[in-house]
């Protein structure tokens, strides 16, 4: 599979989606079933059918569900179901990452996961819109609870695909949605398909006169109008919407490689009957082109036999080079010229002391302003590198220079490279 999507990486976009489709995006799109869980009691949204969870309400536990799925569905064959849970089993924090969007996106709020939710110890599952820019929010849910689910409807001879929280299966007005199934209320607003608010309580926190103002109070800021109220699972039939809020799904590990699996042989054929037909287009200039091929090794051969006394000549050359090279080309110091150059900044100090050697030279003598005799040193463009050499007092100086028209360290590097 990685050599295939090494492969695909160099075809066109078009192409490289339709033979490596997003094993998600694939999943929503072969659910046959959608069921949502309400207050005790599961709805076959496509048929309208709708029976009791044994336990009564509350967070249902898996197998209980799957129970209530396989009652509604009755079919033997398998099924591929998408669950509509209660925003109970959600938690919801603000992302705010601007410019951010894709796999960074969904990194860079994992990496701020124990910032945001820090008494969370468990493995959580990240849903959030992949392309929105600015603030929104994003959903979490238990890793564990995810593939608790998938396990109970497989024992069931069932597929989960996919959870999903239920207010989000649809499109809400602007004012957004606020759901009460009695014991908890839940606010969600979105725009574009981009979940901006979701705001969960229970109730009974709301029982404080406290916490039900302050309730109140961010409900009418977040909502900035009257949200639609839901209170009973007959309420949800007018705003139920296939394929809504698709970012806000979370995929059982299983699934994901179970859908991966299947898509695998019709993938590699796929890609192999699409490299096939590359790799021959591109072989056809290189077919056409291999009788010019031929006359051009046979013009070569000419030319390589009519230039042989020429490279002969050349590697006369060549061996000259290297027997004399390293004497013919010996950095010429300019000895005199640099020697006029000096005199006429040291006038009128004292020299004591001057010795060149490989286009570096050291001078001492007297001077009552060694500084100043350094500066003229320096804006002589002969000279470059110069500094005191040793501590230097009123009257003596320690200077050395380097002569800027020399470079021994490519000589040396050229001719003597192992020294």
């Amino acid at each position: 599979m990685q050599l295939l999507n090494s492969r695909a990486a160099w075809l066109p976009p078009a192409l490289r989606r339709a033979l490596l489709a997003d094993p998600r995006r694939e999943l929503l799109r072969h659910v046959e079933a959608t069921l949502l869980v309400f207050g005790g009691q599961v709805l076959h949204v496509e048929t309208g059918a709708v029976t009791e969870v044994r336990g009564g309400p509350g967070m249902a536990s898996a197998p209980a569900l799957a129970a209530c799925a396989r009652e509604l569905l009755g079919a033997d064959h398998e099924v591929s179901i998408l669950l509509l849970l209660p925003p109970a089993e959600f938690v919801a924090t603000l992302a705010d990452t601007p410019g951010v969007s894709g796999e960074n996106l969904s990194s860079a709020l994992r990496l701020q996961l124990d910032t945001m939710l820090p008494t969370v110890e468990a493995p959580l599952e990240l849903a959030v819109h992949g392309s929105a820019d600015g603030v929104q929010a994003a959903l979490w849910m238990r890793s564990e609870r995810i593939d608790e689910l998938h396990e109970a409807f497989a024992a069931k001879g069932l597929f989960l695909a996919a959870v999903k929280p239920r207010m989000l299966h649809g499109q809400a007005p602007g004012s957004g949605l606020l759901e009460d199934d009695g014991g908890s209320l839940t606010f969600a607003r979105s725009v574009g398909g981009v979940l901006q608010q979701w705001k969960h309580v229970d109730a009974a926190d709301l029982e404080q006169d406290e916490f039900a103002s302050q309730w109140e109070a961010e409900l009418r800021a977040a909502a900035g109008g009257s949200p639609k109220r839901l209170e009973s699972l007959a309420e949800y039939s007018d705003v139920l919407e296939a394929g809504a809020h698709s970012d806000y799904c979370f995929f059982p590990a299983a699934a994901v490689a179970s859908r991966q699996r299947q898509q695998r042989r019709r993938q590699l054929l796929r890609a192999a009957g699409a490299l096939g037909v590359v790799a021959l287009l591109a072989a056809l200039p290189f077919i056409f082109q291999q009788f010019e091929i031929r006359d051009l090794q046979r013009q070569l051969e000419s030319k390589r036999i009519a230039s042989a006394s020429a490279r002969a000549d050349r590697k006369v050359v060549v061996d000259f080079e290297n027997r004399w090279g390293a004497i013919t080309s010996f950095p010429d110091q300019d000895i005199r010229q640099a020697l006029f150059n000096l005199q006429r900044a040291l006038r009128p100090n004292r020299l004591s002391s001057l010795e060149i050697a490989e286009g570096v030279i050291r001078i001492q003598g007297g001077s009552e302003d060694p500084q100043s005799l350094l500066q003229r040193i320096e804006q002589d463009p002969m000279f470059a590198e110069a500094g005191f050499s040793r501590a230097t007092s009123n009257d003596q100086y320690h200077i050395d220079l380097r002569l800027a028209t020399v470079n021994f360290e490519a000589y040396m590097a050229r001719h003597f490279p192992d020294r």
